[in-house]
């Protein structure tokens, strides 16, 4: 049995994808050459399949340089796209819990419980709850506004707490940034095993949990060395005066 096969207008009227386009794929290898009969260019369903995958790549937000590397690993690999598409539904996954809240004022009270009701406009102000315009109050994270609320009964002022949040998401977006080059750098060797799809979805799901662990021991452990050091500090003043 014959392979179906089409011309380039046939290939760009059942594919969607313009005639120039399908040749530049060509060019930047990420459509296969066609078939020559003559001078007559001549592509089969294996083609209109791979622009396809291009498309949905693209709709994914991939851009066609790394469409073009997620195919070339795929290939190298002897795996699938789907495969790969697979780490790719991990690596956007959530790592936490958390989620944005819809609330009503009456909500909002019943969630501050004993607190003072003026905290719902320096919540808003704070950016932990944000007025719609049908009235309602959107928390963008909820879990945060939670932890607000904590260290607000425990003496720690909304501004304050804010600072902080802002002043840990500076230094951890950058540590978070190092960690992420550094096991990018080193799948396939170090970290992952062989870097199949498989080894990185099981090394993404062992990190997940344990993130969460080593962020907060870390962070714990470098506030005691800090106050540590404060308390030295402040006993040799006292020891001065």
């Amino acid at each position: 049995m014959v392979d179906e096969e089409f011309s380039l207008d046939e290939l760009a009227e059942r594919s969607g994808v313009s005639s120039r386009t399908i040749r530049y794929y060509q060019s930047e290898g990420v459509l296969a050459a066609p078939r020559r009969e003559g001078r007559e260019a001549r592509y089969n369903l294996g083609h209109l399949e791979r622009l396809e995958l291009v498309a949905e790549l693209q709709g994914r937000g991939l851009k066609l340089e790394a469409i073009q590397s997620l195919l070339e690993r795929a290939g190298k690999q002897k795996t699938s796209v789907t495969e790969w598409l697979g780490i790719d539904e991990a690596l956007r996954a959530s790592w936490t819990d958390d989620h944005a809240e819809t609330m009503t004022l009456a909500e909002v009270h019943q969630r501050l419980g004993k607190r003072p009701r003026r905290l719902v406009g320096e919540l808003v102000d704070a950016g932990l709850l944000e007025r719609q315009e049908d009235g309602t109050f959107l928390a963008p994270s909820d879990a945060l506004l939670d932890l607000t609320l904590r260290l607000l009964d425990a003496g720690v002022s909304i501004d304050v707490s804010r600072s902080a949040a802002d002043l840990l998401r500076r230094r951890l977006s950058r540590a978070a940034d190092d960690l992420v080059k550094l096991f990018e750098a080193e799948t396939g060797r170090s970290f992952a095993g062989r870097g199949s799809p498989e080894e990185v979805a099981a090394a993404l799901d062992v990190i997940r949990p344990v993130a969460l662990d080593a962020g907060g021991l870390i962070l714990a452990q470098e506030l005691e060395r800090s106050l540590r050091r404060l308390a030295a500090t402040g006993t040799r003043r006292s020891r001065r005066s």
